[in-house]
């Protein structure tokens, strides 16, 4: 038999799938609950998290478990953890400004073969420098 959902209005609407991602952030969280807290877990109180925070995107699910952790003293229910969505959301972190550039490493050989480079590179413009200043006198 298919589980339907009603909504405020009384429309039955079928429950939503969640992506792997979601169940995977999901049971990071409450693996780490259940270590933290020493509280166990039954299937049934995960399909009860799974499905009251059914809406909840993975990237909220996450900052609303780990604002959870934070600020419970006690192990957070569905309730707890959904309520810290908003308070994750006001602690956001200041923007401050674009991630900075990853340059990919530099072998001995390919630094080597640069720092010789550079350095004929400073005598031809040293070498013109000389003779530019020559010309003006």
């Amino acid at each position: 038999m298919e589980k339907l959902l009603h909504s405020p209005n009384g429309e039955a609407k079928k429950p939503r799938q969640q992506s792997a991602w979601f169940w995977a952030v999901l049971r990071k969280h409450l693996a780490i609950f259940t270590e933290h807290y020493r509280q166990p877990m039954s299937e049934l109180s995960v399909l009860a998290y799974a499905e009251d925070l059914s809406d909840l995107s993975p990237e909220q699910l996450d900052a609303a478990c780990i604002e959870a952790r934070r600020t419970s003293e006690f192990m957070p229910v569905s309730a707890t953890i959904r309520n810290c969505l908003s308070q994750a959301r006001r602690a956001a972190p200041i923007y401050l400004g674009p991630p900075l550039l990853k340059y990919p490493e530099v072998t001995a050989e390919e630094r080597e073969d640069a720092l010789k480079f550079s350095e004929e590179l400073k005598k031809k413009l040293g070498a013109r420098q000389n003779q530019s200043q020559g010309e003006k006198l």
